[in-house]
């Protein structure tokens, strides 16, 4: 070693932190049975390249294998690893690790294991990368596959389909053959459980982010790599991945050759979580969410990812048996900060969610289509169309802004409109046709957004119902103050009644209603005048026709 170049120092080995692209050690610590400290960083040329390595502190159990975490600018490096089983004072041979690269650059896992316990106190990871690049070896930890599930296989597992109806529709599968996966290794896979489901888990990929398809595909190909060839796992780890645009992947094969889950196929053990593999289903979804990492591991859950996670839960509940309490995070299992804790803190919602899908089904109970969502006068006129009654029983009109909803109001199961003359301006709305149908299920059939902008004039609107028979509503704005009269009269100019007559503050919707129950059958007209400093200032009337 008398030939490196020692850098000394902290100011070096931060420049080189803060240059490379940054990374999680999540990813480490969820492919470890412990992380291993690593001593300061040594470089030296080699050949055309440049090695950078550092050597670990004492091994605190016994280990099979080596993973690490390295950061570098250049496209590629070659990870090598050796081993003392004297403090250091000599050392192994290097082997070649496998080298598993980020799709998006500028992250690589190696790993490298052996097939009994290695015997060695210490190990040093050597990586070459080209001189011009920047390269920081982040983290390392030691693991035993000679522990996995893939080599201990539990006895008593039996292959278990799930039920073959149900009203859940799970998510559309990119099955292996579409995402490109290479074979399980090392024989044929497991079943997953002795005879009943126990858990449903939910993980992050610590890395490995995508959005798009392609993406995706990319990141899941990378992750079998690892898993099989870094990690020494028969396969990739969970029975399914997801993707921050919501797209599901298969994971490990299905036993009975299905290409889709409508099949409710038989699944496979994983080896997500350890020694709690038995009849627990895993499922990732790409990207990193645990901040405490950095701000390269603070993505949110988007609501396509959440949706899928949602559905996909509900279905394996509803068929294989998994109460929706029984979803879990990776830490409720393990000594690992997975899935997050910007995921960890959904599970409550999710679980509820997931309860009232069971009750509502995605099975559709009919169709509609809202054909018109016009803004007028300050009040918004939907209408819809009933495509198909199927079993609906009624229509519910809800309105959304955030995460509040209300219910407006639950009309007949045919098509028909609705005035909502609440509407808050200067927001997006949400109006959601939702249907009941005659067995009690809930679904959304359509839904809208629109944004109500306030008024620049003096605005009165058209009452509603017209015609009426026992009541109406109208309302109107005032975009200053002013002394507002309102009121009604008959075809005659007779005065019947007086609605409004007082100072009004300007700037906000005022709403009026008035019973015509006592009224004659017939058209009446309701006038409304503001005076200000100068005068009028506004004058309107409109139509009121009592049934």
């Amino acid at each position: 070693m008398s030939s490196r170049m020692r850098f000394h120092g902290l100011s070096a080995l931060l420049v080189l932190l803060l240059l490379v692209p940054t990374a999680s050690s999540q990813i480490i610590h969820d492919m470890v049975d412990a992380e291993v400290a690593l001593g300061p960083v040594e470089t030296a040329p080699l050949g055309k390249r440049v090695s950078v390595s550092r050597v670990s502190d004492p091994v605190p159990v016994p280990f099979s294998g080596v993973a690490v975490e390295i950061g570098s600018t250049a496209p590629d490096v070659e990870v090598d690893v050796r081993f003392s089983d004297d403090g250091g004072a000599s050392w192994s041979d290097w082997e070649a690790a496998h080298v598993t690269a980020s799709p998006a650059g500028g992250t690589f896992l190696a790993g490298l294991y052996r097939d009994g316990v290695i015997g060695a106190t210490r190990y040093e990871i050597r990586v070459l990368a080209d001189p011009s690049a920047i390269t920081v070896i982040r983290e390392s930890g030691v693991f035993d596959n000679t522990l996995d599930v893939d080599r201990n296989v539990p006895e008593g597992l039996v292959a278990v389909a799930g039920k073959s109806t149900g009203d859940i529709i799970p998510p559309p599968l990119i099955t292996r053959a579409e995402w490109g996966a290479v074979s399980f290794k090392g024989g044929s896979p497991s079943p997953l459980t002795t005879g009943a489901f126990r858990y449903m888990t939910f993980h992050h990929a610590a890395g490995w982010s995508a959005t798009t398809r392609a993406e995706g595909i990319a990141a899941v190909k990378s992750i079998q790599d690892f898993h099989q060839n870094g990690r020494g796992w028969s396969d990739i780890g969970y029975q399914f991945l997801i993707d921050r645009g919501g797209r599901l992947y298969q994971g490990r094969p299905f036993l009975d050759g299905s290409t889709s889950l409508d099949q409710v196929p038989v699944l496979a053990l994983g080896a997500h979580v350890g020694g709690v593999n038995t009849g627990n289903i895993g499922v990732s979804i790409l990207g990193c969410y645990h901040p405490p990492e950095g701000s390269q591991c603070a993505e949110q859950i988007t609501p396509e990812a959440l949706s899928t996670y949602t559905t996909l839960f509900a279905f394996l509940s509803e068929r294989y048996g998994i109460e929706p309490e029984l979803i879990r995070g990776h830490r409720d299992f393990s000594s690992t900060a997975c899935p997050g804790d910007n995921n960890y803190v959904l599970l409550p919602e999710l679980r509820a969610d997931v309860a009232q899908l069971l009750i509502d089904g995605n099975a559709p109970i009919g169709a509609a289509a809202v054909t018109a969502a016009d803004v007028k006068d300050g009040s918004v006129h939907l209408s819809w169309d009933v495509l198909d009654a199927g079993t609906l029983s009624s229509i519910v009109i809800e309105r959304s802004i955030g995460r509040s909803t209300t219910v407006l109001a639950e009309l007949g199961a045919e098509s028909g409109s609705y005035v909502d003359a609440t509407a808050p301006e200067d927001i997006d709305i949400a109006y959601s046709i939702v249907g009941r149908s005659v067995d009690g299920r809930r679904q959304e059939l359509a839904t809208t957004v629109v944004r109500v902008d306030t008024p620049l004039q003096f605005t009165l609107t058209d009452a509603w119902p017209n015609p009426t028979t026992g009541a109406a509503t109208f309302r109107y704005f005032a975009p200053h103050d002013g002394f507002v009269r309102i009121h009604l009269f008959d075809t005659a100019g007779r005065e019947l009644r007086v609605l409004q007559d007082t100072f009004m503050d300007g700037g906000s919707w005022h709403t009026t209603s008035l019973r015509v129950d006592d009224l004659p059958a017939g058209l009446y007209f309701y006038r409304m005048t503001v005076e200000g400093f100068s005068g009028t200032v506004f004058d309107k009337t409109r139509q009121l026709i009592v049934q």
